[in-house]
């Protein structure tokens, strides 16, 4: 987990360097950006959701929780919208993608350093749950107070047709039809083994470059002072919001229905991650306050070295 936050924070710094010493080119990273957008952060979701073995797990409880602590996150960053954020609707998508979601790679790090195997087949099963719903919640948003404004068919659109939701339906498809016999009846056309394999492994290769790539461009988002005046506000916001209510109604459902062990504790530690690297690519694609949302991704990032570590601690001692 140390080496996890460590190395978020390491690549951000570097994307920060790059933008500003090296690679100045607005075109350049504008392109890095869709590639994020569009190919790698998709196949990292197919390939995290197809593969994912949700067998030995009873998902009933830590979907409940999941699903109610999302919805929670979601209301509690609209029912404090002005003053968080004021009347900037930009500035709130990014406090709300601060609130609501989550750095996958830092989640299934921490599981498996607590409970190894099992830790990861609970992270695969949160990141089936939560992801779905974390980027239909963060596209609506985006697009009702983002620069675009969408409204009717371009909202259906955006939501519909939003290249990481459309991964997570193919990924969860993936998983549920399961072999490649029932792959081909589904298709009614025969498909070869070799053939899935070979495009397992080039999505597997897209993938594992989307997280490394995407905080190096949250880097380059970074731009003037760190944290101007102006953005003191929704950061602190989305920091606390973050760090203190999102986990704590989570832990306190978990105790509530009567749900323990492994995967309680990884359900708290899911709702106490900073958000996503994704959050920043996504402010950009869909009009809302790219910038703010950097500042946002780096701080939360930096600071969950203090959050993640205290809320396993409250986790194992109260759920083990």
């Amino acid at each position: 987990m140390v080496i996890a936050l460590l190395g978020a924070v390491i690549l951000i710094g570097m994307g920060s360097v790059f933008r500003h010493k090296f690679i100045t080119a607005a075109d350049f990273w504008s392109g890095l950006e869709k590639l994020v957008y569009f190919v790698l952060l998709p196949s990292l979701l197919v390939t995290g959701l197809a593969e994912a073995d949700f067998a030995l797990l009873e998902p009933g409880p830590i979907v409940l929780v999941l699903a109610s602590s999302a919805l929670f996150s979601s209301l509690l960053a609209y029912g404090l919208r002005r003053p968080a954020a004021g009347h900037n609707g930009p500035a709130f998508t990014s406090v709300f993608q601060g609130i609501v979601r989550f750095n996958t790679y830092i989640g299934v790090t921490t599981a498996a350093a607590l409970f190894g195997s099992d830790g990861i087949a609970i992270a695969a099963l949160a990141t089936a749950v939560l992801i779905p719903l974390v980027n239909l919640a963060s596209t609506v948003a985006l697009a009702h107070h983002g620069h675009h404004k969408l409204r009717g068919r371009a909202l259906l659109r955006a939501v519909f047709l939003n290249p990481l939701i459309l991964a997570c339906l193919i990924g969860l498809a993936a998983n549920l039809i399961g072999s490649v016999p029932a792959v081909s009846s589904v298709l009614e056309m025969p498909i070869p083994a070799g053939v899935v394999q070979l495009l397992a492994a080039v999505l597997g290769l897209l993938g594992g470059a989307a997280l490394p790539i995407g905080l190096i461009c949250v880097g380059a988002g970074l731009h003037g002072r760190l944290f101007p005046r102006e953005s003191l506000r929704p950061v602190l916001a989305a920091i606390l919001l973050r760090f203190l209510p999102v986990p704590a109604a989570t832990l306190g459902l978990c105790l509530l229905i009567g749900f323990s062990g492994p995967a309680a504790v990884v359900c708290v530690v899911f709702q106490a991650l900073p958000t996503a690297t994704s959050s920043y690519v996504f402010a950009r694609r869909l009009g809302g306050d790219a910038a703010l949302m950097a500042q946002i991704t780096a701080a939360q990032t930096v600071l969950s070295g203090i959050a993640l570590p205290a809320w396993i601690l409250i986790a194992l001692a109260v759920l083990l």
